[in-house]
């Protein structure tokens, strides 16, 4: 019967082990697995027991781990989780989890006891990339949050409950929560008098099932004075496809507010997706590069969209809107009303971001936008799959014109669609 149940125990994906929950996390027996999964490449003699768990962690994991100890002896439930990293020979991080639960034995060292747990472990590496890329796009609608004076909104269908995000108190000297939010919209004084009507007949609206919204209003900021908005709006729905919440942003119009106003004249709008046409983005984009600061770094980013036509002939039958229009609007939800962006070929857009404090910022927003793409249009095996390429190019201060720019960002784009998915690719001098 032993027997039979540790050859089970040796077919457990990623092993099993017992563990003794002291400085060192000392392992007193694991399977083969077990042994292959906290191994590196070149690693594969066997490992003697009782071993330290600790001393194969990755350096800089070392201080994580040992808080994670420390949360564990404080347990009282007696189960045991911890995660962490493995340098492995090729450069590569591999993920482990190992969870358990505490066992009668006890594991004497020196003078002191330590209880001991029965342990599964588990590569977890693609989930926790998945998490780290999560956490650097939370970081990213952050700083692009501060950076830009945009107010993003989430209102809760249930509770009847409107949360801004931190900026919304500096502007209104309001409580960023609103609760009871339908009562006080009839009453409040932050939307112009003349334009509340409209705006509740909207928030009604879309709460008899209208999906989307976009209108211009006015809201009364502290120091006194209108500031004119643009609200988008999008209804979500939960797993029974009943609404759930609405989510979006309040942008601040005048954006080009650095143009002089005979240049401003002349910027024109592309019909089908409401962006800048290519000859007044380009327009745009010269002058911002113009007027940065020596010390500001900013990006150009070439979008091209694949096979776009088929997508497009669905997507028109169903819900008479472009995709291309699609697209436009998405990349509006990721960048500041002070970036500039257009429409410069039947299927290509221009975006221009300015005074980046990271390159890590620009590559978010791209890889954001490749896996939104491939959500939403990417349907693989068939012939209408749509997938978007990136070019991506830097430059600091006005050291550089436009035209090196462009050319340094069609380079990198170039490179991208080699990809046979969405994909984004960066250019180096």
């Amino acid at each position: 019967m032993n027997n039979h149940l540790e050859e089970n125990l040796k077919n457990v994906p990623g092993g099993v082990a017992l563990i003794v929950l002291d400085d060192l996390l000392t392992v007193l027996h694991g399977t083969d697995t077990f042994c292959s999964l906290i191994q590196n490449i070149r690693s594969k003699s066997n490992l003697k027991f009782p071993l330290a768990l600790l001393r194969v962690v990755y350096s800089a994991d070392i201080i994580y781990v040992t808080q994670q100890l420390a949360q564990q002896r404080q347990r009282e439930d007696g189960m045991f989780r911890i995660n962490f990293r493995i340098l492995q020979d090729d450069g590569h991080f591999k993920w482990v989890m190992i969870s358990g639960n505490k066992t009668m034995e006890e594991y004497t060292s020196g003078n002191k006891a330590y209880p001991v747990y029965s342990c599964i472990a588990m590569d977890v590496s693609d989930h926790m990339m998945d998490y780290k890329r999560l956490e650097q796009m939370v970081e990213c609608y952050r700083v692009i949050s501060e950076l830009s004076k945009d107010l993003y909104f989430e209102y809760e269908i249930a509770t009847d409950s409107l949360i801004f995000n931190d900026l919304f108190y500096e502007m209104f000297g309001k409580e960023s929560k609103i609760k009871n939010f339908r009562k006080k919209l009839e009453k409040n004084k932050i939307v112009h008098p003349e334009e509340l009507p409209a705006v509740i007949k909207i928030f009604d609206t879309m709460m008899t099932g209208k999906k989307q919204v976009r209108f211009e209003v006015q809201l009364n900021a502290k120091e006194g004075g209108y500031i004119p908005y643009t609200c988008y709006a999008s209804m979500i729905f939960d797993e029974n496809k009943n609404p759930s919440k609405v989510v979006g942003k309040l942008d601040t119009k005048g954006r080009m507010g650095s143009l002089n106003e005979k240049a401003l004249m002349k910027l024109k709008k592309d019909t089908l997706t409401g962006v800048y046409n290519k000859e007044s983005v380009m327009i745009a984009i010269k002058d911002a590069m113009d007027k940065q600061k020596l010390d500001a770094l900013s990006s150009l980013m070439f979008f091209e969209i694949r096979n776009f036509k088929g997508m497009n002939e669905i997507m028109a039958e169903h819900t008479g809107e472009s995709v291309l229009t699609q697209i436009a609007n998405l990349i509006k939800t990721v960048i500041r009303t002070t970036d500039i962006i257009g429409r410069v070929s039947m299927s290509e857009f221009m975006v221009y971001i300015t005074d980046i404090p990271s390159p890590k910022i620009v590559y978010g927003i791209a890889d954001y936008l490749c896996s939104k793409i491939d959500d939403l249009y990417g349907y693989k095996h068939s012939k209408n799959a749509l997938s978007m390429s990136i070019g991506i190019a830097f430059h600091k201060g006005s050291q550089m014109d436009f035209n090196t720019l462009k050319a340094n960002a069609n380079t990198a784009l170039i490179m991208a669609r080699k990809e046979h998915g969405s994909s984004f690719e960066v250019f180096y001098d």
